[in-house]
Order: C-alpha cells, then structure tokens, then sequence
C-alpha cells in the first residue's frame, strides 16, 4: 500500500514550523500547521530520509530541526 510522494507544501509547513520550536510531535506539528497527521508523518519520514529533520526519542519520539537540538551529555 504505497502512500506517494509527500506533499511539498506540507514538507515546507513542516520545516517553517520546526523553525519556531525547539522540537516537536508529529501530532502537534499536524495541529499546528493544520493539515492531517498522516500527511505529516509522511512529511516528516521524507525529511528525515533527506537529513532536514530529525527523530529524537526522550521517553516519547519528537521531531526536530537536524542539528538543532544537542545531544545529551
């Protein structure tokens, strides 16, 4: 069941939103941007794949800018 290519506006909203925020959940990122959470995560996958974003798991999975969030130490 292949889902296509995400949107490109989507992937934009997605980036210009991150921008904003220090990291964020996929649910929140669909809220905020107000498209649907499945277009989002279809979104998201596409720009972790080409390195503009990145999953960040601290006891629950957030997103975020690639870079932008430091590693623990």
């Amino acid at each position: 069941m292949d889902k296509g290519p995400a949107n490109p506006e989507i992937k934009e909203k997605v980036l210009a939103f991150l921008d904003t925020v220090e990291k964020a959940k996929s649910k929140e990122i669909a809220k905020q941007i107000g498209e649907p959470k499945a277009a989002v995560d279809l979104a998201v996958k596409e720009l972790a794949f080409e390195e503009k974003v990145e999953y960040l798991y601290i006891t629950t999975t957030y997103v975020a800018l690639k870079g932008k969030v430091a590693p623990p130490e």
